[in-house]
């Protein structure tokens, strides 16, 4: 077996998720039980802890935890016990018979005898590099590096320790490994486990009534140990009437958006969703009506094993409350569903998706997220058709320029309307003529600009309303 080059993966993917503080990292209660042999990794079940009280024995400090092993948590395979102790750079790890699992001095950087698996073994410690982009050869370890200690001869023995989150992340007993699941999605998860959350996604909306989804990266300041955030984009949603195509009886939606980081404005956009009795589709997703609730289960997919994992989870932003679906999988998408109005998204990366205000059946609340306006660089405000063959464009630049527009059909990469023209300084509008455009259909927006110090180029885009 061979797991070091997965370690790396282990971590990489999940410690920009974030929280309030890098501690909360390890408030996750959901562990992947795992095989790693010829570089192929294959899930063999999952485990959650329940941690149940803090006691003293031998007057040190431990909390004793619960867990439960199954591939299905409706059908619970194997309970143990266990204490827990994280004492002056000291892991100290019991079963429920006051038998020591692990003892090791995780803050020792050479050779120790330590306890792994019941077993006084001598160790040797490996560094883990986390950071995406620096070489591999720079690394200076600090609390928050994840420390490998593995039995000297044997690599494939092992725990893996992260001392300012004081936890347990990854450990092999050099047949299977049992790694902790970072992330704000299993936070949530654990939430609802701990919790019993559950909540029924049969929405009750009428007329105008719309959501804000507002996107915002989340990173960790390395100093401070806190979670810092820009705004990135909010989409606003709303419910507009019933239709019936083909029929089958759909929502008409209206969908428009801001994007902070580019200054561009989205929409608005219709859009419809079908609806039955059932359920809804969002796009070629169905999402069925029922109770949702902790489901935790190892699944396959074409061949493999993964894991879906669900549960419900609460938010507060700014003293507004509201219920989410949460639902992982092993790929790097977060998928989220609302109870209260049909709109599921997605996070990717460090980009985290909130609510940020609703309007149900009239009723508001949470604070709306309004433009705002960037000054400090050249940028798109607009993109919009005002007839078949007009398509008006709204741009800020910071000095006069020369200025070339392009407008081409996506499907085909033809140019069917370009423009030469000066910019001034501050907002201009510009109107590009072009060949009939298709109600609905997207197009391509070049814009390139040149001036004695500053030149640049953009490329969006639109969709047609005429």
């Amino acid at each position: 077996m061979r797991i070091a080059i997965l370690l790396t993966l282990l971590f990489l993917t999940q410690f920009s998720f974030g929280q309030e503080s890098r501690k909360e990292i390890a408030e996750s209660k959901i562990y992947v039980r795992a095989t790693y042999f010829d570089q192929k990794n294959e899930f063999i079940g999952l485990q959650v802890r329940t941690d149940l009280k803090d006691t003293l024995i031998e007057n040190r400090h431990f909390l004793k935890f619960k867990t439960e092993d199954f591939v299905d948590y409706t059908k619970i395979e194997k309970t143990e016990i266990y204490f827990e102790s994280f004492n002056d750079g000291n892991y100290k790890l019991l079963n429920r018979n006051l038998e020591t699992v692990h003892n090791i001095d995780y803050n020792e950087t050479a050779e120790q005898i330590a306890t792994l698996f019941g077993n006084q073994v001598k160790t040797s410690l490996e560094y883990i590099d986390t950071r995406r982009s620096y070489p591999r050869d720079s690394l200076i370890a600090t609390d928050q590096t994840p420390r490998k200690y593995y039995i000297s001869d044997n690599s494939e023995i092992y725990a893996v320790i992260i001392p300012d989150l004081k936890t347990l992340a990854v450990s092999s007993n050099g047949q299977f490994y049992t790694k902790q699941l970072y992330g704000d999605n299993y936070n949530d998860i654990s939430e609802g486990i701990k919790n019993n959350f559950k909540t029924s996604n049969r929405f009750d909306i009428q007329p105008g009534d719309e959501i804000q989804l507002f996107y915002r990266r989340k990173w960790y300041n390395d100093s401070t140990g806190l979670a810092e955030y820009q705004d990135k984009q909010f989409k606003n949603v709303r419910y507009i009437g019933d239709t019936i195509i083909d029929g089958n009886k759909s929502l008409k939606m209206a969908i428009d958006g801001y994007n902070y980081l580019s200054g561009s404005k989205d929409g608005p956009e219709e859009f419809l969703m079908q609806v039955s009795d059932s359920g809804y589709y969002y796009g070629n997703q169905f999402i069925p009506f029922k109770e949702y609730s902790t489901e935790l289960k190892l699944i396959e997919q074409n061949g493999q094993k993964g894991f879906f994992l669900q549960g419900v989870s609460k938010d507060t932003i700014n003293g507004f409350t509201y219920e989410k679906i949460v639902q992982a999988t092993p790929d790097p998408y977060r998928y989220f569903i609302l109870p209260f109005f049909p709109m599921p998204f997605v996070e990717f990366g460090n980009v985290q998706g909130i609510i940020t205000y609703s309007k149900i059946e009239g009723i508001e609340k949470g604070t709306k997220r309004e433009r705002t306006y960037i000054t400090d660089e050249t940028n798109i405000r607009d993109i919009y058709s005002i007839s078949d063959k007009k398509v008006e464009l709204e741009i800020y630049f910071l000095d006069q320029l020369d200025v070339e527009i392009e407008i081409k059909d996506y499907e085909n990469d033809e140019v069917i309307g370009s423009l030469k023209t000066k910019s001034k300084k501050g907002i201009n509008s510009f109107t590009v003529k072009t060949k009939k455009l298709e109600k609905g259909k997207s197009y391509s927006v070049q814009i390139n600009y040149q001036g004695d110090n500053n030149s640049g180029s953009f490329s969006n885009g639109f969709k047609s309303k005429h």
